[in-house]
């Protein structure tokens, strides 16, 4: 399947990563769109990232985000 909505993620050595819910970022491939939510403590030191220094893609795709919240989500049409 070309879509995955769990990633592994590689450890140094090549060593897998278990992927649960702890992952900072989750994509979810659906019919017609890509969905991916990022967690605003990306790096899991509690400093949140903003979400306009968030892009996907090239085109760069602005995220969707509500202030009171600890995601920033994107969603993108499959064509684009």
């Amino acid at each position: 399947e070309l879509c995955n909505s769990q990633t592994p993620w590689l450890l140094p050595g090549g060593t897998p990563t278990p992927v649960g819910s702890s992952s900072p970022v989750k994509v979810e491939c659906l019919e017609a769109e890509l969905v991916v939510t990022v967690s605003r403590d990306l790096f899991g030191t509690g400093k949140l990232v903003q979400p306009g220094d968030l892009t996907l893609g090239s085109e760069g795709c602005q995220p969707r985000v509500s202030v009171d919240t600890d995601v920033v989500r994107f969603n993108a049409q499959l064509h684009e």
